[in-house]
């Protein structure tokens, strides 16, 4: 029996790409649209009005569903006939040569065998696994050191020159130094992870991109085989030591397992954290009222934050879903084995969940925002990033109150993602 979904007539046309995310019939969606990157509001806003469940088709000719809608989105998030893992449709697929391609390049085990990409019952015991650097009481037991570390650099920062770039100097800086501490990873490996996080979150991979993807996995895990080794050796009071100690249990993580998974909590949970703080800065700063505001009651931080969140998060979209089997949502057949993608940026922003979305307001009321996704893939590092984007953004208040954009920068250019919504650059004075 199929689920009912919420009605609503509107009946998408299906055309073909010239570039990736890409319709040139119904509401012309465009990644990579620099126009579109910079505003996308307006775009959603049309989507969730006129083709709020739109097909899409991709370069290679793969069907792809972008749902728009608040209510849309959270019917497909909590639906379990929306899967992750392609293995999955093959268990039931009465065609035994169908989609036996066996990947193994760096990339793919980096992508594939970590719980973002996994079904239950493999999502739930490597959420589980994950789950043990999350706990309420390691997130209160790292305030002080998140506090030391937004301090360190604020000193650092006023040594400088006037201006300076935000994300270089502060905002990248705060969660990469966080987790690699948490994982047991020294400091001189910092720009590394920088370098191989920016490369192997590109959600695309094309003829021009896949041979960078590729090496800079295999340079990552070849990496990660050097720590563990060392770890193994001798053992830290770190998550990677932690991790290895499980190899001893009969469930424990296979060693791809193991890479996929500390690939998602560095490149997934330090690129969220980044852009959060960096977002967040760059919605205060461009509403003087709201940054007033927040300087004046620092105990708005918690709903400034949930509002950032909302407003302009650091997520775009969700990370693809397949469809197990035909599901009808609004009168409309997605069929088994398509994609869907949910836009999580539009339905933050529909007009019939949000009074005046398009306004940021810090002190919001009402503010249910899917900011960290919903459901079983509910991002698992929300409280560590809320926790950092909060101490980073008071701390920056009152270190730095003289914080503005830079004057010489008419316009600041987004990063083109169909999952990361950030800044390329930030420069602001102090």
């Amino acid at each position: 029996m199929k689920k009912a979904g919420i009605n609503h007539k509107s009946h998408p046309i299906e055309s073909k790409a010239t570039c990736p995310f890409y319709s040139n019939t119904n509401v012309s969606v465009n990644f990579n649209d620099l126009s579109f990157i910079a505003n996308p509001q307006i775009v959603f806003q049309e989507l969730r009005n006129k083709s709020p469940i739109q097909q899409i088709t991709l370069d290679d000719g793969f069907p792809m569903w972008l749902i728009s809608r608040f209510d849309d989105v959270i019917m497909v998030l909590r639906d379990p006939r929306f899967i992750k893992s392609p293995d999955n449709l093959r268990k039931n697929n009465t065609d035994p040569t169908k989609g036996k391609t066996t990947r193994t390049t760096p990339a793919h085990i980096l992508r594939r065998w970590h719980m973002l990409a996994s079904d239950p019952p493999e999502h739930t015991k490597l959420r589980d696994f994950a789950q043990k650097a999350f706990t309420p009481k390691i997130i209160a037991n790292l305030r002080p050191r998140i506090q030391d570390i937004a301090n360190e650099l604020i000193t650092l920062i006023l040594k400088k020159e006037t201006a300076i770039d935000f994300i270089d100097d502060f905002a990248y800086q705060l969660p990469i130094i966080v987790i690699a501490e948490l994982l047991g990873l020294p400091d001189k490996d910092r720009e590394k992870l920088r370098k191989w996080s920016e490369i192997l979150i590109e959600v695309q991979v094309t003829e021009k991109n896949k041979l960078s993807i590729d090496e800079n996995a295999q340079e990552f895990i070849d990496y990660l085989k050097n720590v563990f080794s060392l770890r193994r050796k001798n053992p830290g009071n770190d998550l990677i030591s932690a991790f290895l100690k499980l190899e001893e249990a009969e469930e424990h993580m296979t060693e791809d397992e193991l890479y996929a998974t500390i690939f998602l909590l560095i490149v997934a949970g330090h690129e969220t954290t980044v852009n959060l703080i960096s977002n967040g800065m760059h919605a205060l700063l461009s509403h003087p009222d709201q940054l007033k505001l927040l300087k004046n009651n620092p105990e708005l931080i918690h709903s400034a934050v949930e509002e950032i969140l909302r407003y302009n998060g650091p997520i775009f979209t969700s990370t693809m879903r397949l469809a197990g089997e035909d599901i009808i949502i609004n009168e409309l057949t997605i069929k088994k084995g398509e994609g869907v993608l949910v836009l999580l940026s539009s339905a933050n922003q529909d007009e019939t969940k949000f009074d005046n979305p398009m306004q940021f307001d810090i002190i919001r009321k009402t503010n249910k925002h899917l900011g960290f996704g919903y459901g079983i893939h509910f991002c698992i590092g929300a409280p560590l990033a809320r926790l950092e984007c909060e101490i980073a953004i008071n701390t920056i208040l009152n270190r730095l109150p003289n914080l503005k954009l830079d004057p010489k920068s008419n316009s600041y250019e987004w990063r083109t993602s169909t999952i990361i919504r950030g800044l390329k650059k930030f420069p602001v004075h102090i």
